[in-house]
């Protein structure tokens, strides 16, 4: 009889385990329809999956998410040069992993929240149902919109008009590109991030000098007082979170990949430089010795990047 119970109890501890283990191996995220719909749920949540395997709880903004997928939106997706609808397989596929790789260059943020934003559910996080509305037509629709169409989305992200720092007074849209500077140059992703640093800097660099005289600022492409203080607080996160202490080639590396097997994406060979998640001049260790690196070098430490070419050609990295 004590066998019995012994054996029974044993049973018991076993069963409890499992079901334990399973509850913990079980990786839950915050999501909705509008973020399955718009083909970022997997980054979100990939995100999300990086940190939590780091024992760090983070639930990225999904409307800086959204943000950068409206930038990748601009991009040819298709191999024939075409943006391409994102619900098609071949042009869903570029979408995501370019989503992908700015966040390896960018970071993301806590929260993104913008005025009146009203109410929204947890599983809504920092955008509602009427922001997915407006940022769906651009994500997934098969035309590109127009400027003006442009200018007053991003006037609703925080961002203001520039008079004179691109040579003319510009809208919104100019501010945002102008924060993203130089993605789409052939640049390294030190280079990339050197110049979005700049552009962090600029934006939240104090309205005020400590004797309380407001600053002439050069550039101002970020508005002031409560109406942006959303988007300075996701870009002061994201300069706390990435940039006080810049992340290494190898964990941009490693969230990119736990970010891939997210979305179900396959990965290229690193050491023949096919992999998306290895970036212009990272210094990564290719996983064979017998083939030279990817980008030069010697197959351990920082590599130098490429020769630059004469003219800094354009398209997607």
């Amino acid at each position: 009889m004590k066998r019995l119970l012994s054996v029974l109890t044993t049973a018991a501890l076993c069963l409890s385990s499992a079901s334990a283990l399973a509850e913990y191996d079980e990786f839950s995220c915050v999501t909705n329809t509008s973020l399955k719909l718009s083909s970022l749920e997997c980054v979100t949540c990939g995100i999300t999956k990086y940190y939590a395997d780091q024992g760090i709880e983070l639930n990225p903004s999904h409307r800086w998410v959204a943000l950068l997928g409206l930038m990748v939106r601009e991009n040819k997706l298709t191999p024939q040069g075409g943006r391409g609808i994102v619900r098609d397989t071949d042009a869903h596929e570029v979408f995501v992993k370019e989503v992908i790789k700015r966040i390896q260059v960018y970071g993301v943020c806590n929260e993104f929240t913008v005025p009146e934003m009203g109410s929204r559910s947890k599983n809504m996080h920092d955008m509602t149902a009427q922001d997915w509305k407006e940022f769906s037509m651009f994500l997934t629709g098969d035309k590109i919109p127009s400027d003006d169409t442009y200018d007053k989305l991003a006037k609703k992200l925080g961002f203001k008009s520039n008079n004179g720092l691109f040579g003319s007074d510009k809208g919104p849209k100019a501010s945002l590109d102008y924060l993203f500077e130089g993605h789409m140059e052939n640049l390294t992703l030190d280079e990339k991030r050197s110049l979005f640093k700049e552009k962090l800097n600029q934006a939240l660099e104090p309205d005020y000098t400590i004797a309380g005289d407001k600053k002439n600022k050069s550039v101002e492409f970020v508005r002031s007082g409560d109406e942006g203080k959303g988007l300075k607080r996701c870009l002061s996160d994201i300069r706390e979170r990435y940039f006080r202490k810049q992340m290494s080639d190898q964990e941009t590396y490693k969230m990119c990949g736990v970010i891939a097997d997210s979305c179900d994406i396959q990965r290229g060979s690193l050491d023949r430089g096919l992999d998306f998640c290895a970036h212009r001049g990272m210094g990564l260790r290719p996983a064979s010795t017998t083939q030279p690196p990817p980008f030069g070098g010697n197959g351990g430490g920082r590599m130098p990047p490429p020769p630059r070419p004469a003219t800094s050609g354009k398209g997607i990295n």
